[in-house]
């Protein structure tokens, strides 16, 4: 069993923005209510509950890397509008917020976006307060891959070391805590690769809504259920 990192770390997947707009009638669906929720969310999230550590939310998959050229513009375009929104956000300073920006293929975003993500990092990273992570062309398998080669590298150069220590091998992973819960909007029961390391004992909440319609009193209700929960790490 892993060794418990204190405070709360919440991961969300926040699936169901295009049924969503489907669902309305929107033709030419720009990600703005998505990236509305987003806001909504975590805001409610850093203001609500000091417990909260840590804020994980995938914002772009490997996966999503694959799609239509349109298709990407437009995530893209969000991401640069969110993140520049977070940038001027007070909530930064005011809660000491540092802002992590990860994914294996993150440098396959386009300068603008790769601009204001270095913007908003190099503005947060002394901050001491909770962690936003922004999971962007990230996905499981190759952070568990690329933390594989990182310490095969380090146990090369350290030839003394017999075993591979766990809490070392963490260390190379681009989010080292473990996950305490999960949400997946939009109804499907599936963790599409979402930090498959860090879920090991992560309580999972899968929830009909569709993304752009999840506001705080259904977050609220998940976290009065989790502390509800007995959580005994396999004992």
């Amino acid at each position: 069993m892993r060794a418990q990192r204190s405070g709360i770390h919440i991961g969300i997947i926040p699936d169901g923005g295009r049924r969503w707009a489907k669902k309305n009638g929107i033709k030419d669906y720009d990600g703005r209510q998505s990236g509305i929720a987003m806001e909504k969310i975590v805001k409610h999230v850093f203001e609500k509950y000091p417990e909260v550590a840590e804020l994980s939310i995938w914002a772009m998959s490997t996966e999503n890397l694959v799609r239509i050229e349109s298709d990407k513009s437009l995530i893209y375009g969000l991401l640069k509008g969110k993140i520049n929104d977070l940038i001027r956000h007070r909530m930064l300073s005011k809660k000491d917020i540092k802002v992590n920006v990860i994914g294996s293929r993150l440098k396959e975003m386009p300068q603008e976006v790769l601009d204001v993500v270095r913007e908003i990092s190099a503005q947060t990273k002394d901050n001491k307060g909770p962690i936003l992570n922004l999971c962007i062309g990230y996905g499981g398998k190759e952070e568990i891959l690329n933390a594989v080669m990182e310490s095969s590298r380090w146990l090369r150069s350290n030839p003394m070391i017999a075993k591979l220590h766990q809490n070392v091998f963490e260390g190379f992973l681009m989010v080292p805590r473990p996950l305490d819960i999960v949400i997946r909007t939009g109804g499907e029961k599936r963790l599409s690769g979402f930090m498959l390391y860090q879920i090991e004992y992560a309580e999972l909440f899968f929830v009909d809504t569709l993304w752009p319609d999840f506001g705080t009193k259904e977050f609220d209700k998940i976290m009065k259920e989790f502390k509800q929960r007995n959580r005994r790490y396999g004992e």
